[in-house]
């Protein structure tokens, strides 16, 4: 893992165990997080993913009850400009999650677009990212530090077959007031009914007239 990477990864995980402290709070955060984007269980295929978006949901996004702003712009505030670790946290606060479709990939870097905003993104990635093919389908938080475009923890990949509908559902609720985060939860729970309505192919359970939200 690069430095950057790395840095990122232990900032996200101080910020949790640092927010985290009142269990109840904690717990009435991953009620939050189940009711917009559906409920997985430990056995569930998602779990690993869902739990790690989880985490950086928790503190990028979320705003607890008597707060203005999440975890991390709450520690960023707090800590002395000479801390090393304020550039990481900032590009945290200021990261953006989004559907994207991966467009190329290449060694060193992976081309995106992003499906809600039209914009293209070159991260920069050394790991082989197993599995990942040309026109997958995924939520993903990018980060921009140290002058490139790194990814975070949320990696959730939606059926590629869903391209369309995912696209066609997106359009629908941005057009009728939604903003971008209901948008990619809505999608997210529906990636999750895929794993409850095996006899579906994936696409139907996407499209726009499905009743399965």
């Amino acid at each position: 893992m690069s430095a950057p990477a790395a840095l990122l990864d232990q900032v996200t995980e101080e910020l949790y165990a640092r927010h985290t402290a009142d269990a109840a709070g904690t717990t009435a955060a991953r009620r939050e997080y189940e009711e917009r984007r559906g409920k997985v269980h430990p056995d569930d295929e998602l779990w690993e993913a869902w739990s790690a978006a989880f985490v950086e949901w928790y503190v990028v996004e979320r705003v607890a009850t008597g707060e203005r702003v999440p975890p991390a712009a709450l520690t960023y505030r707090a800590l002395p400009p000479e801390d090393g670790k304020r550039a990481a946290i900032r590009a945290l606060v200021t990261s953006q999650r989004s559907l994207f479709e991966v467009r190329s990939i290449a060694k060193g870097q992976i081309e995106l677009l992003d499906l809600l905003g039209g914009a293209v993104f070159h991260v920069a990635e050394q790991r082989a990212l197993h599995g990942v093919e040309l026109g997958d389908v995924a939520e993903l938080r990018l980060v921009g530090v140290g002058g490139e475009v790194r990814f975070g923890r949320t990696f959730i990949y939606h059926p590629k077959s869903a391209r369309g509908a995912i696209v066609e559902r997106a359009r629908h609720l941005l057009g009728h007031g939604g903003s971008r985060r209901d948008v990619i939860d809505q999608i997210a729970q529906l990636r999750v009914r895929v794993t409850r309505y095996r006899h579906m192919p994936p696409a139907r359970v996407y499209e726009l007239g499905s009743k399965l939200v």
